[in-house]
């Protein structure tokens, strides 16, 4: 029988309720969180934590991807798209090579994304 957990509950409730701003940020959150953790991985040497990050990054990153709407987005959501695109081959290349530096370029993109984003929603009337 599974316990009751009330952070997952909370979670799941935050995510279902909260506005797409809100969405993106914290998943660019996770993306930063996964990548440091997979430069972790690879210098000490932590296979399985290396694996599971470079895994949880690849797939937010094809998650958001795939969330964007060209028809909506127009430009911007095409230039998002070459971003995503850049990040997916940084994060392969960079899990293939085991090279933890080529991932600062894609860390230091998506801090400037989210910043970027926290800023347009201070500015949305609510």
């Amino acid at each position: 029988m599974a316990q009751f957990n009330p952070y997952e509950q909370y979670n799941s409730v935050n995510f279902t309720t909260a506005d797409p701003g809100t969405l993106i940020i914290t998943t660019y959150e996770a993306v930063i969180r996964a990548l440091k953790e997979a430069q972790r991985g690879i210098r000490e040497k932590d296979f399985d934590s290396r694996v599971k990050s470079f895994d949880l990054a690849f797939d937010l990153v094809c998650e958001l991807r795939s969330s964007l709407n060209p028809e909506k987005g127009g430009e911007v959501a095409d230039r998002l798209n070459s971003l995503y695109e850049f990040f997916t081959r940084e994060i392969i290349m960079a899990n293939a090579t085991s090279d933890p530096d080529r991932l600062n370029p894609v860390i230091k993109i998506f801090d400037e994304l989210r910043d970027a984003w926290e800023q347009a929603r201070k500015k949305q009337p609510v």
